[in-house]
C-alpha cells in the first residue's frame, strides 16, 4: 500500500510540474502562428518606393492612394465616414464603389471609452515592422536599414503619449530586411510587448506615393504629414480592430480635422490577429518630411488617451497570472501529496494543524514553548 502511495504522489507531483511549465512556456515562449500571408507584390505586402496604387470612386474621383497592395474586396473607410469597396483593380489603378455611410459607433468597453474606476496607469506599445522606413527630404534615403526615419516617428508617438500620463513602451527592435518575413519576425516582438497588457498596440510605418494627400495644414501647427490606419481584414479579429480604428479616427478629427486620412482595410492580417486593439499607422510617405511625420503623430498620441481611459490594461499583469498559476499548482500538489501519504482527510487536516502548532502558534489558543498564554 505504502508503495502504491509514493507511486501516486510521484504522478501527482510529475502533473503538477509540466502544467507549471506548460503554463510558463505558453505565456513567456510560445508564439502563435501566423495565420496565411496575403497576395504579395514583389515579395512584400506592401509596394517599395515610386510603386504604389491609385483607388479611384465611380465618377473618377481620387479616394485614397497607398503603397499597401490593393486587392478586389479591400476597403477604405474616408474621414467622412463613407464606405467604399475595391471592385477592379488594373495595374497600380483600382476602381472602388461606395457602400454608404457606416454605421453609427457603440461606445467602448468601460475600460476603455470611459475613465476605468482602477487607478492603474495605462500602456501602449509601439513597434516597427518596416524599420528601415525612412523619409527623403529628411533621411536623403527611403529605406535606412535597422535605422530607418520612421523609428523617430515612433519615438514621438511615445513622448506624446508619455506627456499625457500614458506609458510608452517603444521597441526599436529591427525587422530587416523589408520583405515577405518582416511581419513574421516582427510578431515575436508583438508578442512580447503584449505581454506587459498594454491598452494598444500600434505598429508605425510610412507610406508610399505622392506627399500631396498626407499633408495636412493644422489650426495652430502649420503643416502636418497626415495618418492612415490600416487594419487587416483577414485576421479573427478585424471586427474589433476595426471598431478600435473607427473610435480613434473620430476621436483625432474631432479634435483636429481630417488629420487621419482614412481606414484601409487590406487583404492580410498585419499580426493584428494577437490582439483585437492593435492597428497599423502610416504617416506620410517617402516624400513627406519626417519632420511633419513626428509632428502629426504627435497629435494623434495627445488624443489616444481618450479613448483609451485611465484603467489599466485587460486581464492584469501576464506576470502576475503566471507566477499565481504556478503556486496554486505547487499548492494543489502539497495537498495532493499530503492526502495520499495520511490517507485521509482528516489525518490530512491535523497533519496541517500540527505543523502550526510545532511552530509556537496554536489556532485557538496562546502562545507555546514558555509563552504567557495570553491571546
Amino acid at each position: 500500500m505504502r508503495g502504491r502511495r509514493r507511486y501516486l504522489v510521484v504522478l501527482a507531483l510529475l502533473a503538477a510540474v509540466s502544467v507549471a511549465a506548460g503554463v510558463t512556456y505558453y505565456r513567456y515562449v510560445y508564439v502563435p502562428p501566423r495565420p496565411a500571408l496575403a497576395t504579395e507584390i514583389g515579395g512584400s505586402d506592401e509596394a517599395h518606393g515610386d510603386q504604389y496604387f491609385t483607388v479611384k470612386d465611380e465618377g473618377g474621383k481620387v479616394i485614397f492612394t497607398t503603397g499597401h497592395m490593393v486587392n478586389v474586396g479591400d476597403e477604405f473607410i474616408s474621414e467622412d465616414e463613407t464606405r467604399y469597396q475595391v471592385v477592379k483593380v488594373e495595374g497600380t489603378g483600382a476602381a472602388a464603389r461606395s457602400m454608404g455611410k457606416m454605421e453609427v459607433l457603440v461606445e467602448f468597453p468601460p475600460a476603455v471609452g470611459a475613465q476605468a474606476k482602477n487607478p492603474g496607469t495605462p500602456s501602449v506599445a509601439i513597434y516597427h515592422t518596416h524599420s528601415d522606413e525612412s523619409y527623403v527630404p529628411s533621411d536623403k534615403s527611403d529605406s535606412i536599414p535597422a535605422k530607418g526615419g520612421v523609428l523617430q516617428v515612433g519615438s514621438s508617438l511615445a513622448d506624446a503619449l508619455d506627456k499625457k500620463g500614458v506609458k510608452a513602451v517603444h521597441s526599436l527592435t529591427p525587422h530587416d530586411p523589408h520583405d515577405a518575413g518582416a511581419y513574421d519576425r516582427s510578431r515575436k516582438t508583438a508578442v512580447q510587448l503584449l505581454r506587459d497588457r498594454p491598452q494598444a498596440v500600434f505598429d508605425v510605418h510610412r507610406d508610399a506615393g505622392p506627399a500631396e494627400p498626407y499633408l495636412k495644414e493644422v489650426s495652430g501647427q502649420g503643416t502636418v504629414a497626415r495618418a492612415m490606419i490600416v487594419v487587416g481584414r483577414t485576421n479573427p479579429k478585424m471586427s474589433a480592430n476595426l471598431d478600435f480604428a473607427r473610435h480613434l479616427m473620430n476621436a483625432v478629427n474631432s479634435r483636429y480635422s481630417g488629420l487621419i486620412k482614412g481606414i484601409f482595410l487590406g487583404k492580410a492580417d498585419f499580426n493584428q490577429d494577437l490582439y483585437d486593439r492593435s492597428l497599423l499607422l502610416e504617416l506620410g510617405t517617402e516624400r513627406n518630411t519626417k519632420e511633419d511625420a513626428q509632428e502629426g503623430i504627435a497629435l494623434v498620441g495627445s488624443v489616444v488617451p481618450s479613448v483609451l481611459g485611465a484603467g489599466a490594461g485587460p486581464g492584469g499583469s501576464a506576470t502576475g497570472r503566471s507566477i499565481a498559476w504556478i503556486l496554486g499548482l505547487a499548492v494543489a500538489g502539497t495537498f495532493i501529496y499530503l492526502w495520499v501519504s495520511t490517507g485521509s482527510w482528516d489525518e490530512m487536516w491535523s497533519k496541517i494543524m500540527g505543523w502550526f502548532g510545532s511552530g509556537g502558534v496554536r489556532v485557538g489558543g496562546g502562545r507555546k514553548n514558555g509563552g504567557s498564554g495570553q491571546t
